[in-house]
């Protein structure tokens, strides 16, 4: 597999078009081939990855800012359906760390939806990043099918380029699934390490289901992060896995 930075508008017209793809898009619209052209010529980053000349991946990322401090956002990385669970979006993922540290930045920065177990688990677990300040239904409400009716929450990850990840090993679960699938009614927060339990597979069939655990996992995770709670570490179980946030200060995370 070949990863490597757009360079011909052939390239921008497949990224465009796998897009409808990867996500089902049926109301949005795609990251258009002018625009995707000019972020990768002003400061930013679109690469694809290819297999036997075919596109099966690719990434979106432009500069941002938080007053003057200065980062690469990752605003988009996918992966056609019949090339996932073979390393490819992890693959991509750490190709863009490396060039973003190449072009100058300590930080990249996306947001996943934290209900997605799979989601989390990648970007949290695998990829190494750190996961906080909570965005609530950050696009609306959204038509694609990977979307369909449930609020957009989405959560930050912050992946730091210029230090290793500190090691937490032990935690205590505070909210635990007792009625499956059915969320849990609320947390009990305390200590330095905490986890809440979630579905390992919760997808878009029942959006009752999806709804009632969306509010649940907000409620949560923004009364977590007053308390200055990060996430920081997702751990897979048979039918669930364990979202582990830890106390700020006991990460040496940086204040921006």
């Amino acid at each position: 597999m070949e990863i490597r930075r757009a360079t011909t508008v052939e390239d921008y017209k497949t990224v465009e078009s796998i897009q409808r793809v990867i996500w089902g898009m049926v109301g949005e619209s795609p990251a258009p081939v002018t625009l995707l052209t000019a972020i990768n010529n002003n400061g930013g980053l679109v690469e694809v990855a290819k297999e036997d000349e075919k596109v099966i991946g690719f990434s979106l990322a432009f500069p941002g800012a938080d007053g003057n401090y200065r980062y690469l956002y990752s605003h988009m990385a996918g992966v056609l359906k019949e090339y996932r669970d073979k390393n490819v979006g992890y693959e991509i993922k750490m190709h863009q760390f490396e060039v973003a540290k190449s072009m100058g930045y300590s930080e990249v920065r996306w947001t996943f939806d934290p209900m997605k177990a799979r989601n989390s688990f990648f970007n949290v677990h695998k990829l190494g990043a750190y996961a906080f300040d909570y965005k609530l239904n950050y696009y609306g409400v959204m038509e694609s099918k990977e979307n369909a009716g449930v609020e957009s929450d989405r959560i930050e990850a912050h992946k730091f380029l210029d230090r290793k990840k500190v090691p937490v090993k032990n935690y205590d679960v505070v909210a635990r699934i007792t009625e499956y699938p059915s969320p849990w009614k609320g947390i009990d927060v305390g200590g330095d390490s905490l986890a809440l339990e979630l579905l390992s597979n919760l997808g878009s069939d029942d959006i009752d289901l999806a709804r009632k655990w969306r509010f649940s996992l907000r409620n949560a995770i923004l009364s977590l992060e007053k308390k200055r709670y990060v996430m920081h570490d997702v751990i897979k179980n048979d039918k669930s896995v364990h979202l582990i946030f830890t106390l700020r200060e006991k990460l040496g995370l940086p204040e921006i």
